[in-house]
């Protein structure tokens, strides 16, 4: 199979109302290695240059970078560039297996199999996919009995994306599945992780997925440098088949125009940045922007 080349620049800058005397933070900026990609090269920098920068492996194999600043600034820049190989078929659903949900959850129940074991750890719970009575209702009609998997992650992602608008900053990171199912709106990691809650319920191993979507402009219009941004999706465990990702925000399974940083059982293990600052400003401003170029 043939590989896509991308170049990646995730920069965030923070502009503060007063000086800054610390910051200490956390990234998950650097793509992964492996599943359908290669990372060829990665480096994030940090300005002002920070005393501390070390990298390290997480419990869900992401690759995460600690940085801490302790010269006084008013403006905290952090830029993520990598290299991406990625060579990444869509799943074709209707030649999964004939599995049922139910099927899947006795087969994991009775597993001996390590890698299964492991999978199956993504059925349980998490701070921000929490099973509710709105989540299994909404549930209810895809996961009839005898349902092969693969026709219900198709309605799955037709149902998500039919049902619910995407509107930008409708919602915050703690924005519940329930709180997005009643309100009917939201951003990508809301829709996210509402796929994430129906598979659990069902009892198939999900996890949320964090990364990049090549935006692609109309025949005939530029490339506008800036307008890609971070994205969210769902990947669902389908034994004998591996990890099948799917993208309810555009009603799609995932191919190589995406780019995988991060996995975990939802966004509060794979924030692209948390920390803390010491200051007494009173505000700040927040400016993000992400260039995903195909190279080859």
């Amino acid at each position: 199979m043939s590989e896509r080349v991308y170049e990646v620049t995730h920069r965030t800058v923070y502009n503060y109302e007063d000086e800054v005397t610390a910051s200490y933070g956390r990234a998950h900026l650097t793509p992964r290695h492996g599943e359908g990609q290669r990372r060829v090269a990665a480096e994030i920098t940090v300005d002002p240059a920070a005393a501390e920068l070390r990298d390290h492996t997480d419990f869900f194999g992401n690759r995460s970078t600690y940085f801490a600043v302790t010269a006084v600034h008013t403006r905290l820049e952090i830029t993520s560039r990598s290299t991406v190989a990625v060579s990444r078929a869509p799943v074709d659903p209707h030649e999964l297996s004939d599995l049922t949900c139910d099927q899947i959850r006795e087969l994991l129940d009775g597993t001996t199999d390590p890698d299964l074991i492991e999978a199956a750890t993504f059925r349980l719970p998490s701070p921000r996919v929490v099973p509710n009575p709105a989540v299994r209702e909404f549930a209810a009609v895809l996961l009839a009995p005898h349902r092969p998997v693969g026709v219900v992650l198709l309605d799955l992602l037709e149902r998500i994306h039919d049902d619910f608008a995407y509107v930008s900053g409708s919602t915050s990171v703690s924005t519940t599945t329930a709180e997005f199912l009643a309100r009917r709106e939201g951003v990508c990691q809301d829709f996210a992780h509402l796929a994430v809650a129906v598979l659990r319920t069902a009892g198939v191993p999900a996890r949320y997925v964090s990364g990049y979507l090549e935006t692609r402009p109309p025949p005939g219009r530029p490339r506008l440098q800036g307008a890609d941004a971070s994205h969210a999706w769902a990947s669902a465990h389908v034994p004998g088949h591996g990890w099948v990702d799917l993208d309810p925000t555009n009603r799609k399974l995932v191919d190589d125009s995406y780019v995988v940083v991060a996995v975990g059982r939802d966004y509060g293990d794979v924030p692209p940045l948390r920390g803390v600052i010491f200051t007494e400003s009173s505000g700040s401003t927040l400016d993000v922007s992400v260039d995903v170029v195909p190279v080859s």
